[in-house]
């Protein structure tokens, strides 16, 4: 497999077509369903933390690069930015155990990544930040057909009882479908509502931007002595969420009749 190469400005709206052309590449080099999945989150976690972390927001004069090649039984992703120097794997790893008022805001990208990834190496040049992140060829598991690129997808609101609704987004929730997520919840709470079923049946992508959009909601919730419950939550959506201990914390139900039912009793 020839190295392939894409370039993007360093702007968020940008960073879906940088998933979409890695997970394009993982698929061609023989990776299954699983972890070409594994390899947009990784890549979306990183370029998203370039861009707002990096350059500090989007900044279109910036750019990052992307290569993608296989050597040996390896499918390797490397990333280039000329971005203040940073080495994310210094980050402390989040304590999945810890309560959520005890977890610092920070650090779940870069614990994907790590989680994700078989292997996870940083270095700078003395002008670019370069990150090389590798998985294995071989299948494990095959959840459908691998991420394509991220659209904006309207969001369902449906009330089912008083001060109670369902939220129903789809696709994937990036960083950018996250920011619409978020005015809806505050649309929500503003109507005086505070019960609030969030039907994920059609999400099969959520980032660490989607979660720390959700854990918010949550907190207003039960502020306001309500709850956020998570319903119908794909294979995908599962693995993240246990995956930094959040299925703990969530109030999670099969369906929205059955959330329904735990709210009445």
């Amino acid at each position: 497999m020839t190295p392939s190469l894409l370039r993007i400005p360093s702007v968020l709206e940008e960073v879906a077509a940088a998933c979409a052309f890695v997970a394009d590449q993982a698929q061609a080099a023989g990776l299954d369903a699983t972890a070409c999945h594994h390899c947009y989150l990784a890549t979306d976690e990183a370029c998203t933390n370039i861009v707002e972390h990096g350059y500090g927001q989007s900044c279109p004069e910036g750019f990052i690069e992307l290569i993608c090649a296989v050597e040996g039984d390896q499918f390797i992703i490397t990333i280039i930015d000329d971005s203040p120097a940073f080495d994310p794997l210094g980050v402390p790893d989040p304590d999945v155990k810890a309560p959520l008022a005890q977890r610092e805001p920070g650090g779940w990208g870069i614990f994907f990544i790590k989680k994700l990834m078989d292997r996870v190496d940083y270095t700078h040049d003395g002008a670019s930040n370069r990150l090389m992140m590798s998985k294995g060829i071989s299948t494990h598991h095959n959840w459908g057909e691998p991420p394509a690129e991220a659209r904006l997808q309207p969001i369902r609101l449906q009330e089912l009882r008083p001060k109670t609704v369902l939220i129903a987004p789809s696709g994937k929730l990036d960083s950018v479908q996250s920011r619409e997520l978020a005015v809806v919840f505050g649309q929500v709470f503003a109507d005086g509502n505070r019960w609030l079923l969030l039907d994920l049946a059609e999400v099969d992508y959520i980032s660490s931007a989607g979660f720390k959009t959700l854990v918010s909601a949550w907190q207003r919730a039960r502020a306001a002595k309500g709850d956020l419950i998570l319903v119908t939550l794909t294979g995908r959506v599962r693995e993240v969420l246990e995956m930094i201990g959040l299925n703990l914390v969530f109030t999670i139900a099969d369906s929205p009749e059955h959330a329904l039912a735990r709210l009445k009793k």
